[in-house]
Parts: C-alpha cells; sequence; structure tokens
C-alpha cells in the first residue's frame, strides 16, 4: 500500500474528497485472459449477446461470478425513483427496474408508512404498475388521485381502425373508490404529454375539482389527390407536406411532439375544454410556427393558469425546432391564462341557452426574460401566495447553463401577479463563491443553481424559504433559500451516520411532508439511493447536522430469471474519491473536479484505468450510484479497473464562467482538463500508467476520439458510445446543429432566429476541432456502440471513425443497435453494450 504522507506530497495541487465504505467485497478478483471468443480482432462488425457472456466463461472464473450475472446484480441494486409524494402520512413513490428477460423496465409502487421509528424494519413489498398507467397524479389533500391510463378498445365498441384510447381515472376516499372513467376524446386533441421532465405537467385546481395538462395539438385534416370526395376542411394533396399532413418535431426523444396545448377538465362532469387564451397563435390549416404550452400549473387562487411557452415559431427565435432533450437554452417565456369562464362552463350542465362568454387575455410574466420556466405556487398563507420561476434574462448559446430564483407575489382576489414585486432571489452565479454562502463542499464555494426544473413543493409552510436540489461541483445538495435576503444555505444530513455529514454525498430533496417535514434521498458511486426523512424544523434549526432519518433502505429488485442471486452489499467492492485538480491552462480559474472509483486490488498494487469524460457537454458526473456508479461501478467491481469520472471546464455545477469557457474550445480545453485530471492520479501512484484507456459517449465520445489522437501514447484503448468524430459532416444532419457552431466557433456564432448551414471557412475549423483531423496518430483499439435511430449524433459519424479506422488496420469493433436512439438505453442493449465494453478492455489493456 502507498504510503499516505508521500501521496499528500507528490499532490500538493490536488485535494481529496475520501468515502470511506467497508471495503470487504463479495466477490474475489482473478486477472481476466484475453478471450479470443470474445473479440472480433479482423474488424468484422458483430454483436456478442449477453447469453453468450454467460456461457463462455473459461475454467479460470470457477468460483467467481461471471460477467454477466456481476452486471445484473449491479443494475438490480439501482434504485430509480420518480413520482415520489407524502400524503396522509404515507411516502409513495414509483421505482423503475430493468428486466433484461423481457427487455423493458418495469415499474412498482412502494406505499411506505412514516413512522416515529428510526428505521424502518419492515418494507411492504411494492406493487406492480401495469404498463398502460402513463400517471398518477395525488390531490392536494391527497383524498384524490388522478390516473392516466391508455386502454386498449373493447372489441365491442371498436367500429374503427383505433385500437386505443385514453382515459382519466378519478379515484376518491384516498384511492379506494372510482368516482369517474372520463374518455379523452380524439376530436379534442392528440396525445397527452406526460414527458414531466420537461414540456409535460398535470396539476390539481386547489378545490380539487379540476385537472389541467397539455396534449398534441390535433393535426390538420388531408386527404389524397386522388379521393372522390375530400371533406370541405381537409388539406387536398398535404398530406406528405411539411407543416401540414407532417409535423416539425423537436428532435431526439420527441419525435411525436410537435405543439403542445393546453386543456381542462372537470373531475365531476367529465367535460373537457381547450385553454384558448394563449400565445399558441395555431392555425387550423397548418402546424406551422406558434408556441408548445407545457409545465402548466394552477394559482393559488384557482383563477389562473400559469405555464410555460417555448418558441415553436411563433415568436421569431426559432424558424426551424431544435432538438430539445437536454438543450435547455430554447427560448422560452411565461404566462399566465385567466380560466375562471371556462371553468364555470366545465362545471355547468349547458343546455345550449346559457351565454357564453370569454375570459381575458393571456399575460407574459417575463416579458423581459429569454429563458422562463419552471413556475411553482405556494398555498395560500394569511391571503397571501407567491409565484417562483426559473429565469435568466440574457439566456445563453451553450445547452447548459446557470439560472437565477424569481419570486414575485400573486393576487389572490383577482388572479394576477402583483409585477411591482417581481424580483432576483438568486441570481446568476458566474465564478463560484460570488454569492449564496461562503461554504466549501466537494472543493468548490457554492456555484450558482443548477437544476432544470424546481420541485413540485417547494415553498416552506411559512413562505420563507425555498428548498430545491442543486449541483454542487461533483455531488448534488438540498439546498435552503432565503426569500428575504437569497441566502443559500446547504441542508447537512447523514441519513446513514445522523452524527458525522460527509460532503462527498449526494442528497435530492424530493417533497415536504404535511407536517413540514422533507422526503431526501442519499446516495454514493458505491451505494444506491436510500430514502430518508428531515425533521421539520430542518429549515431553521441552526444546526451543522440535521437530525435525519431512513424511512425506507430499498434491497435490489431483480426481476430477470436468468440472472444469479443478487447479493449486492452496499458500500463494498470499490471506493471512490472526489478529485480536484488546479488547471494551470485555460482562461477561468476554477478546479477540474472529478470522481475516481477504486477497487480493492488498488490497495496493494497498480491497477489498470479507465478515464470517463460524461457527455453534454454541459451536464456532470456526480457521486450517486445511478450515474457514477451502476455501469462504470460494475467496470471497477469486476474487472478491476480504476474509473476517473471527470467534470472538465464547460460541465454544469462549477459556475457559469467555467462552464463558457467551454465554447469554441472543443477539442482542446476539454481534452487538456481530462489528461490534466489523468496525469494527476497516475502520479498518486494508484494506477498503471501503461494501462489506461477511455470510455465516453456522445461528447464523452468525442472526447475519446480526441484523445486517443491527441494523445496515443497515454491512452491505449478506447470505447465510443455514439460519438461525435466530424463536426463538419454533422453540422447539417443532427437535430442540434447550434452544438456544431458554438463549441466550435464560440458564443454567438449561431444565429438562433436565422439558420443557415455553415460556410466553407466554418466547415474547416469544425473538421480541424473533430476527432478525425487526428485520425493517423490513433494506434488505440477501438469499440464502438451506435444507436441507429440516433437524432442527435447521426450513425454516420461512428460507421464513418470505423472504416477509417479499419482502414489504418487497427483493431476495431462496432455495435449496432437497430432499435435505439443516442441514449442506447433498451435494457438488452444496454446490457450488451457493457458487456462488451469489458471485454474490450479486458481483451486490450489487462
Amino acid at each position: 500500500m502507498i504510503n499516505s504522507v508521500l501521496l499528500v506530497s507528490i499532490l500538493a495541487n490536488i485535494s481529496f474528497v475520501t468515502a470511506s465504505p467497508s471495503l470487504h467485497s463479495s466477490l474475489s478478483f482473478v486477472p481476466a485472459r484475453r478471450h479470443l471468443a470474445f473479440i472480433n480482432n479482423d474488424s468484422k462488425i458483430d454483436s456478442v449477446s449477453t447469453e453468450k457472456f454467460k456461457s463462455s466463461m473459461s475454467s479460470e472464473h470457477e468460483g467467481t461470478m461471471s460477467d454477466a450475472d456481476a452486471y445484473h446484480e449491479m443494475v438490480s441494486a439501482a434504485v430509480d425513483l420518480s413520482s415520489v409524494y407524502a400524503r396522509n402520512g404515507i411516502v409513495t413513490a414509483t421505482r423503475s427496474v430493468r428486466d433484461i428477460d423481457t427487455n423493458s423496465r418495469r415499474s412498482f409502487l412502494y406505499n411506505i408508512p412514516l413512522t416515529e421509528d428510526s428505521q424502518q424494519t419492515f418494507l411492504p413489498p411494492p406493487t406492480e404498475l401495469p404498463s398502460k398507467i402513463k400517471a398518477r397524479i395525488p390531490s392536494p389533500s391527497g383524498d384524490k388521485l388522478a390516473i392516466l391510463t391508455e386502454e386498449s378498445i373493447p372489441a365491442v365498441e371498436n367500429s374503427g381502425a383505433e385500437t386505443k384510447r385514453t382515459v382519466f381515472e378519478i379515484w376518491e376516499n384516498r384511492g379506494h373508490r372510482l368516482a369517474k372513467r372520463i374518455v379523452l376524446p380524439k376530436e379534442k386533441h392528440g396525445a397527452v404529454c406526460t414527458d414531466f421532465e420537461w414540456f409535460g405537467g398535470i396539476s390539481w385546481s386547489p378545490d380539487e375539482s379540476v385537472l389541467v395538462y397539455n396534449a398534441e395539438l390535433s393535426s390538420v385534416k388531408t386527404a389524397s389527390f386522388f379521393d372522390d370526395s375530400p371533406s370541405q376542411d381537409a388539406s387536398v394533396g398535404g398530406q406528405y407536406t411539411l407543416g401540414v399532413g407532417k409535423r416539425e418535431t423537436w428532435g431526439e426523444k420527441y419525435t411525436t411532439t410537435a405543439l403542445l396545448g393546453l386543456f381542462c377538465v372537470n373531475v365531476q362532469t367529465g367535460k373537457i375544454g381547450a385553454i384558448n387564451n394563449t400565445p399558441l397563435m395555431h392555425n387550423e390549416s397548418s402546424n406551422d410556427g406558434g408556441y408548445v404550452l407545457g409545465q402548466a400549473q394552477f394559482s393559488s387562487c384557482g383563477k389562473s393558469v400559469v405555464y410555460t411557452g417555448w418558441d415553436a415559431g411563433g415568436g421569431g427565435e426559432m424558424p426551424r425546432r431544435l432538438g430539445a432533450i437536454y438543450c435547455f437554452q430554447r427560448p422560452c417565456k411565461i404566462y399566465s391564462s385567466p380560466v375562471s369562464e371556462l371553468l364555470r362552463r366545465l362545471a355547468s350542465v349547458d343546455d345550449g341557452t346559457e351565454e357564453k362568454t370569454d375570459d381575458s387575455e393571456f399575460e407574459c410574466i417575463t416579458s423581459d426574460e429569454r429563458l422562463a420556466r419552471s413556475p411553482r405556487f405556494s398555498t395560500i398563507v394569511d391571503g397571501k401566495a407567491k409565484l417562483a420561476y426559473l429565469c435568466n434574462k440574457h439566456g445563453f448559446d451553450t445547452h447548459g447553463g446557470c439560472m437565477a430564483l424569481h419570486v414575485a407575489d400573486w393576487n389572490v382576489s383577482v388572479g394576477t401577479i402583483v409585477k411591482e414585486s417581481q424580483r432576483v432571489v438568486v441570481d446568476v452565479v458566474s465564478l463560484p463563491g460570488e454569492r449564496g454562502t461562503s461554504e466549501v463542499i466537494s472543493g468548490i464555494q457554492f456555484p450558482g443553481l443548477w437544476f432544470n426544473q424546481l420541485p413540485a413543493q417547494c415553498f416552506s409552510s411559512d413562505l420563507e424559504h425555498i428548498v430545491t436540489t442543486s449541483e454542487w461541483g461533483c455531488t448534488t445538495k438540498v439546498i435552503s433559500i432565503s426569500l428575504t435576503d437569497g441566502s443559500v444555505t446547504p441542508i447537512n444530513f447523514n441519513l446513514l451516520d445522523g452524527s458525522g455529514h460527509k460532503e462527498e454525498l449526494s442528497q435530492r430533496f424530493l417533497c415536504f411532508t404535511e407536517g413540514g417535514g422533507a422526503v431526501v434521498t442519499q446516495s454514493e458511486a458505491n451505494r444506491p439511493a436510500i430514502l430518508g426523512y428531515l425533521q421539520p424544523d430542518f429549515i431553521n434549526n441552526g444546526s451543522d447536522i440535521h437530525s435525519s432519518k431512513v424511512i425506507a433502505d430499498m434491497v435490489p429488485f431483480s426481476c430477470t430469471s436468468s440472472g444469479a442471486d443478487v447479493c449486492f452489499k452496499p458500500g463494498t467492492g470499490y471506493s471512490y474519491k472526489i478529485i480536484n485538480v488546479q488547471p494551470s491552462h485555460g482562461d477561468v480559474d476554477v478546479p477540474i473536479g472529478s470522481v475516481l472509483l477504486l477497487p480493492e486490488q488498488a490497495q496493494h498494487e497498480k491497477v489498470p484505468l479507465i478515464v470517463v469524460p460524461h457527455g453534454g457537454p454541459h451536464t456532470c458526473m456526480p457521486t450517486s450510484y445511478e450515474r457514477a456508479g451502476l455501469s462504470y461501478g460494475f467496470l471497477c467491481k469486476q474487472g478491476g479497473y480504476a474509473v476517473l469520472h471527470v467534470n472538465f471546464r464547460g460541465s454544469t455545477g462549477f459556475g457559469q464562467a467555467a462552464l463558457e469557457s467551454l465554447a469554441g474550445n472543443a477539442g482542446s480545453l476539454d481534452v487538456e482538463d481530462v489528461v490534466s485530471a489523468t496525469r494527476a492520479v497516475i502520479d498518486t501512484g494508484l494506477v498503471d500508467a501503461n494501462r489506461v484507456g477511455v470510455c465516453g459517449g456522445s461528447h464523452g465520445g468525442f472526447l475519446a476520439g480526441h484523445l486517443v489522437g491527441q494523445h496515443p501514447d497515454l491512452f491505449k484503448v478506447a470505447a465510443m458510445r455514439n460519438p461525435c468524430t466530424n463536426i463538419a459532416s454533422m453540422a447539417t444532419a443532427t437535430d442540434i446543429p447550434d452544438w456544431c457552431y458554438i463549441e466550435t466557433l464560440g458564443a454567438g456564432s449561431y444565429k438562433f432566429s436565422n439558420f443557415r448551414p455553415p460556410s466553407r471557412d466554418e466547415l474547416g475549423v469544425m473538421w480541424d476541432k473533430s476527432p478525425i483531423a487526428h485520425i493517423d496518430k490513433v494506434q488505440a483499439p477501438t469499440l464502438i456502440a451506435l444507436g441507429m435511430k440516433d437524432l442527435r449524433v447521426p450513425p454516420s459519424q461512428g460507421i464513418e471513425y470505423f472504416h477509417a479506422l479499419r482502414a489504418k488496420g487497427i483493431p476495431t469493433k462496432l455495435l449496432v443497435y437497430e432499435d435505439c436512439d443516442h441514449a442506447i438505453e433498451k435494457v438488452a442493449s444496454e446490457a450488451d453494450h457493457w458487456l462488451n465494453i469489458k471485454q474490450w478492455f479486458d481483451r486490450h489493456l489487462l
């Protein structure tokens, strides 16, 4: 073992934040041989299934876990939670689990009592949610539950080609009685949006009589030139015309999303009505222009609906719709529409004699802001209510960025915002420590607000604070924001050890309980998320360490029969560290933060290293198991590899200046940051400098290509997932051409309001900053995995690079997943992909 004093002397410029889990692994490590059965060294395109992996382990591995079983163990331990809420003393959470047998994700519902015990000794077994359930929305009181389902139309009712219908089920008496089934008529709208991470949103009115939701607007009617008697309102010959029969969508992951409108449904009468007083500007004879409306919330008084509107051509800033997934700089504003008259009509029994009156015009709440989203209302306290939302006045060109928190008073008597009360509570932070708090976490001071939406419940009961989760360097932290002075306070707790906080933990705020406590999660790179509870005084008690308890330490969930017995032991098999390296290059003096996973073998021998630059590039790899662990933990624990996640400058959670410093410098600044972090770890003596590989997807694949091309003596093997390899040939084929301009040519180089292809000179710069420019220096055996439905980085990028490597005689392997998009996240493909990666590194790095 290396002497720790010696390490300190070597690494005067490196700071470590170290986790100290138990290191008694249930697996023993046996160095893998080069299994020729797994690797095609003659450059043929193939993909080895997981079943072949399981059956092809050599006798050398007898008594140890196979790669397939080890991978299954890691993914079964993941705790992927969504739709977590607390009502009537019960915490309800939905957990997504992987079923490799059926190539699907299955959802299970947990109902966990909040007890006075220090920890749940018995967790009630979960109930599987049928795949037809698309959303579950509890009412504010918890007495009602709206369930959105997609069900098959019974044969006796099916008189046409339609076989599916969408239904709102309204359950009362705390979910024990089905009170109403409301079939959503297709003539009203298309599919309901259930993308709650971005566009979607379903919200109850305060009196629990109405739901507001967004759905795809009905398509324009079309008819063939050869139809004998087309309807009068049909567009003849328009069925193949973009903007008429064909709709312009929002790219990767949003291939069925074009224009979303807002609708209300009364849960007693079942009547449905569109909110028409919006900036939608939808022409019934065309699908062009307009706005996408979503994230809708009823105001605290119930007289208005407040929502986000994305420019879809109606505002003049988006002549073409760019990819929306992971792209948080698309122009958007917050609007308010009065709905009292609409709600009155939906509640009445209309006999046709009632005179209809319209609600007044909509109002743009954030007319001076380029980016504004995620409206959230407080409850009414002493006749007052507040509206909070995220803003950035000037916006940013890069796909991610720091947001500001704005708050305003809401006039509950008339249902409008009090304009003179609008104010910035926490502004954009350029460099860590500029505002918020002086506390240092994971090596840096407060870097600003780094999250995409506010929690559904974010206001404290006294309306004095907002509680949320934000990226903070290499971690995610629960923070409290004072609405009085804008101070930001990290909420320090440790669910596993209440007496000692560890700053390297990643923690999340999920929701408030009725009593003012909080439901939270806690995770580490080697420990899946656990569900916990903070006492109601966690905001104002002034303690450095807040009282907390575990309410659910969820056991591994295996629904794959072909896997081995799941024996995952949290905190074992590998440890992790946060490493901050102070770079000597670049204009922004912010540390390069990394998360280093270390296998048990690192205690007594130098181990091979796999360097992992994340994708994006404007995202971050935190210390959570579900991000930094899981698949990478599989490589570490089963393969005996050290894994280094590098949050190069350009990552979120390190201040806006550090993020923007990458624009125009992709392929150079990020490359040198990764190299600096890699060399710093090599200098510790923990890893073998002669056995260093690189693994990355998307922008991480872009960096993998640069690293093996620019530093062929350092990086000996590579694995890429949907890599960008030639920006010049990608610029006119991707759903995010703005990325190609901004990351290579700099901020301001892409004109969002005036789309055009790149010029000859611009194409030359893009090529120069691409991995393909360094192909002649590449020596590393390279594996490339492609999702053939990828709209973000066209598969042609990886295929082009594969053929270029094969022509040079470099060992290569291409994995082709026909049904996958950019993420390669279909369960069987994901598993096959990671097992292939592990075997590739075994072949070329051990």
